[in-house]
């Protein structure tokens, strides 16, 4: 009887507790799909009179041209979690198999891109940049894109690849398989789960990033989907159901890349609290 009272009041929270945190995504919802007269003459947690959302995203790529940055944002999530798992996976093999001289060194080198704040990085990549030509341009972000990724993603597949059995290794090898062909026919085909978890927070930081966006573009058919949500504000007072309507939209496709790689997600997840 106690056990069951427990697990009760222990349920009865967890529900409070969810609720309280789906309350701010709720009304956000709600406003997204208000129009702005609705939205002017309504209380927040009121239902629209009219679904406004699509008019909003209308007006939204007239007046911003938002989609041109929408798919900026997705060619630098996907090409640049693409080169930092490309890169990532064979320094962490090289590291981990091929063992060069000093190879805890240089992977404490490249992780440590992870523990500086990115701030630091701004005016000597900004500098850079000037210098080369690179500023303004997608290759530029790409780039920075992609380096920023590697240390995260080379920790990744630096704690998966010490898993793989050397068995497979030394089968491969009486096979003919050099190292490169090892790295992709062997390593990378077993890496499905860490790549999983590689390419959705990579790909997700990647789409989120507003720092690096702001400060290395200037055109606005170059600069990222974030950076133009974030000044939409400025223009002589952007409509709030605009906003949460762009807001939405936005958020779709890293919903969408969590929802497809779930079960890889989950399963690296795994793998990883029990190393």
């Amino acid at each position: 009887m106690k056990h069951i009272l427990s697990r009760t009041i222990i349920y009865f929270v967890i529900g409070i507790l969810a609720l309280l945190w789906l309350l701010p995504v709720l009304a956000a919802l709600l406003v997204a799909f208000k129009t702005p007269q609705d939205f002017v003459s309504q209380k927040f947690y009121e239902l629209p009179k009219s679904l406004g959302l699509i008019t909003n995203l209308k007006d939204a790529m007239s007046q911003y041209k938002i989609q041109h940055h929408v798919l900026s944002s997705l060619f630098y999530s996907a090409i640049g979690a693409a080169a930092a798992i490309l890169c990532a996976s064979a320094a962490g093999y090289s590291i981990v198999r091929l063992r060069p001289r000093f190879n805890f060194a240089l992977f404490l080198i490249i992780y440590s891109g992870t523990i500086f704040p990115f701030q630091m990085y701004l005016i000597p990549v900004y500098k850079f940049y000037n210098a080369i030509g690179l500023y303004d341009t997608r290759l530029g972000m790409v780039l920075i894109y992609s380096a920023i990724c590697i240390p995260f993603a080379l920790f990744v597949y630096r704690g998966f690849y010490t898993t793989i059995p050397r068995e497979t290794e030394e089968a491969a090898k009486l096979d003919g398989c050099g190292p490169v062909r090892m790295l992709f026919y062997i390593f990378i085909p077993n890496s499905t789960a860490p790549t999983a978890v590689v390419a959705l927070f990579q790909a997700t930081w990647i789409w989120n990033d507003l720092l690096f966006g702001m400060v290395l573009t200037r055109k606005e058919e170059i600069r990222p989907v974030m950076v133009a949500v974030s000044s939409m504000m400025g223009f002589g007072g952007t409509s709030i159901p605009m906003l949460m309507s762009v807001v939405l939209a936005v958020s779709i496709p890293t919903i969408a890349l969590f929802v497809f790689l779930r079960k890889y997600f989950i399963s690296g997840m795994v793998m990883a609290a029990s190393e």
